[in-house]
């Protein structure tokens, strides 16, 4: 039997295990399996994987509530967002906006989603940290190689 299972990272960067529509956290982790607990608090829920992040087995189930596919959508959707933002230079707006004309979301899905104004506070922040400092003052040196003009002036 195949079981599938992905990763998404949270909003603190540590890994999120997604498997039959539902988030488990990173709750321990042994030199041979890592254990893996709901993201619901009140569920006791939980699935085992080996080092290599291979899925073992599952225990429980989430009768205390829904899986959330909505939420999952928008976790992925997110960490593409914040990949390119990391990565490339163009207008926080614009990528947010590609992206989302790209996720396809569901109705759903749609519903939870910000708008490009309402997210860009916290990608900024992500892109600054990204943005190397500007000089404090105006003495550095010139490389040879960028000290002269076209015409050798």
């Amino acid at each position: 039997m195949s079981t599938s299972i992905s990763f998404i990272t949270s909003n603190k960067g540590k890994p999120l295990l997604v498997y039959d529509g539902y988030l488990y956290k990173l709750n321990k982790a042994t030199e041979k399996v890592k254990y893996w607990t709901c993201q619901e608090r009140t569920c006791s829920a939980s699935v085992h994987t080996d080092s290599d992040d291979q899925f073992i087995k599952s225990k429980g189930n989430h009768g205390s509530h829904l899986p959330s596919p909505e939420e999952i959508e928008w976790r992925m959707f997110k960490s593409v967002v914040k990949r390119r933002i990391k990565e490339e230079s163009i207008a926080i707006g614009l990528i947010y906006d590609q992206e989302l004309a790209r996720a396809h979301f569901s109705q759903a899905g749609l519903a939870v989603s910000l708008s490009s104004q309402e997210a860009k506070s916290s990608l900024n922040k992500l892109r600054r940290k990204t943005t190397p400092i500007l000089p404090d003052s105006s003495d550095f040196d010139i490389p040879d190689l960028y000290s002269t003009t076209i015409d050798s002036r």
